[in-house]
C-alpha cells in the first residue's frame, strides 16, 4: 500500500460515504521546505455530510485529528497537508 493509499484508507474509515481525493504535491519550492526536512506534502479534498453545520475550522480540525498519527511530528510520513472541505450541499 502506498502512502497516499494509506491516507485515503484512514480518511475513508473516519469519513464514510464521503467524496475524498488525496493527491501528492511533487514540486515544493525549496524556500518552502525546512532545511533537512523530508516528507510527503499532500492535498486533500473531502465533501461530507459529516461537516454539515460545522465551521471551516472545525472541519479542518476533524481532518487533522484523523491524520494525527501519520504526521511527521508523531513519527509518520506526512510533512504538510493542504485541506479543502465542504458539507453535502457544497
Amino acid at each position: 500500500m502506498t502512502n497516499i493509499q494509506h491516507v485515503f484508507k484512514v480518511l475513508n474509515d473516519d469519513f464514510p460515504n464521503s467524496v475524498i481525493k488525496v493527491n501528492g504535491i511533487r514540486e515544493i519550492e525549496e524556500h518552502y521546505r525546512p532545511k533537512g526536512r523530508e516528507g510527503n506534502h499532500l492535498k486533500i479534498n473531502i465533501a461530507s455530510n459529516i461537516f454539515d453545520g460545522k465551521t471551516l475550522l472545525e472541519q479542518h480540525k476533524m481532518v487533522h485529528n484523523s491524520l494525527e498519527e501519520l504526521m511527521q511530528m508523531n513519527g509518520g510520513f506526512i510533512h504538510a497537508v493542504t485541506i479543502k472541505t465542504g458539507g453535502s450541499e457544497e
